[in-house]
């Protein structure tokens, strides 16, 4: 990467000092949400508003131009009408600002004249050194750097492993509230608009070398630069996963996109073929990327893919057996040995316990723990999926055998990582009560609603462990 353009990014998302040009006391403006974002968010750098009409803007005092700013910006968000744009990444480049975000719209994904206008600034910011995200674009949130463009956000998600490059700003905040609400743990979001001056390909290659970073996840309508694409999806993907939903796989989906983002959407299969050499894996639903980037970064990778069912009803078992089977996952038998082990756990004339394996008559609840690791354990298991029982998860929270169970409860938690090998658990609210679920989440074991998802997970990990293994 060009070192002005990697210095450009760094100032994106650590700036030492940011620049709001636009900023406003209008609390229906843009210029009004993105000052308030900076401030609710706690930005703990130097924050200077733009504004020649107002002297005190949200309690801060006002600055009429870049010019009239009088320490060094790192970062200066522009959020003006797109006419004055110009104007002001002139600003930029006279006083040596490291890096910006465009936030207005109106450029080429409205006009061949706002095409026009953003190949000027464009071409005039590089001639400069100066390098941003957008036009059309919502900015960033950066855990790093403490700081949040996106309008009006009050609250911040969880800091954590995950960074997720959006094309769609309005997207991205869905998202971006989601992951707060799921408790998924990020480290950026990224929503960069008509990706006039740092693309795509650019932020794939400035997150693959980003130490707190450790899964890609991406919502794309236009890739860019077809080869570079190819060489840094390659290059990353051997450093840690990178899952992609690319749009337009349809000729609507395909007009939609160069409507909203001036995107040329390409061939869907040409697309799949891409991913498949890069080595990216493709997913055709937002939320359950998050799910399977939780799965990425903290569960061990399979060495390969052989699955151990365990559940206490017949239906279930061969619900996640049919979806794993589907998905190229195999399903071995347990071993004569195996088998021996786990018939010692169970109540005779139960169920033969050949994988899936069918827990409903088992002695006890450490039997249930029992059972698993017994499928652990096996040198033709790579990874499991657990569906508990009715209630076995749950059965004795509000009475004096609750610590036992929270105990079976923590010992299945730590299976992952005493075996190096994944478990994804299958189970509904009902089966997982307040502490279960805290246990859970505190050693980041994945749960899912259906055996299904569960299924999918494993694939994913799976799938990249094969990439790992070429």
């Amino acid at each position: 990467m060009d070192l002005q353009k990697k210095q450009s990014l760094d100032a994106i998302f650590k700036p030492r000092s940011v620049a709001v040009v636009g900023a406003s006391n209008n609390i229906q403006s843009w210029g009004f949400g993105m000052l308030n974002s900076l401030l609710a968010g706690r930005f703990r750098n130097r924050m200077y508003p733009i504004n020649p009409n107002e002297k005190i803007i949200q309690g801060l005092p006002g600055f009429p131009s870049l010019r009239d700013v009088p320490d060094e910006i790192d970062l200066a968000i522009i959020v003006v009408n797109a006419s004055l744009v110009p104007q002001v990444i002139e600003e930029c480049i006279a006083k040596k600002v490291k890096g910006g975000i465009v936030i207005t719209a109106g450029f080429a994904e409205i006009s061949p004249e706002g095409a026009r206008a953003q190949k000027e600034i464009t071409e005039a910011s590089k001639k400069a050194g100066f390098y941003f995200l957008g036009p059309n674009c919502l900015g960033v949130w950066s855990s790093e750097g403490n700081l949040s463009t996106f309008p009006n956000m009050t609250q911040r998600p969880h800091r954590g492993p995950i960074s997720f490059i959006s094309q769609s700003g309005t997207l991205g905040n869905y998202l971006f509230n989601a992951s707060r609400k799921y408790g998924f743990g990020v480290s950026k979001f990224i929503s960069f608009g008509n990706q006039a001056s740092i693309s795509y390909v650019d932020l794939l290659e400035y997150l693959g070398e980003d130490s707190t970073t450790k899964v890609i996840l991406s919502y794309v309508e236009d890739i860019g630069d077809g080869q570079r694409f190819l060489q840094v999806a390659k290059a990353v993907t051997r450093k840690k996963p990178l899952l992609i939903y690319k749009a337009g796989s349809s000729e609507a989906a395909a007009r939609a996109a160069r409507s909203h983002t001036a995107a040329l959407a390409g061939n869907d299969a040409i697309f799949d073929a891409v991913c498949l050499q890069t080595g990216a894996i493709r997913w055709f639903d937002f939320l359950e990327m998050f799910y399977m980037a939780n799965c990425l970064c903290y569960q061990p990778l399979p060495r390969g893919n052989r699955v151990a069912i365990i559940h206490g009803g017949g239906g279930f078992c061969v619900t996640a057996t049919e979806a794993c089977t589907r998905l190229g996952l195999s399903v071995p038998e347990m071993s004569p040995q195996a088998q021996e082990k786990i018939r010692e756990q169970m109540l005779p004339f139960s169920p033969p316990p050949l994988n899936p394996i069918d827990c409903i008559g088992r002695k006890d609840e450490k039997a249930y723990l029992k059972i698993i690791e017994i499928a652990a354990e096996q040198e033709n298991v790579d990874c499991l999926i657990v569906m508990p029982t009715r209630d076995n998860f749950n059965r004795y929270t509000h009475s004096s055998e609750m610590i036992d169970t929270l105990k079976i409860t923590e010992a299945i938690a730590t299976i992952p990582q005493k075996y190096q090998k994944p478990i994804v658990v299958a189970a509904n609210e009902q089966q997982i009560s307040g502490p279960i679920d805290e246990i859970f989440k505190r050693y980041h074991l994945p749960t899912f609603a259906s055996p299904v998802d569960c299924a999918k997970a494993l694939w994913a990990m799976v799938k990249y462990s094969q990439v790992l293994q070429k």
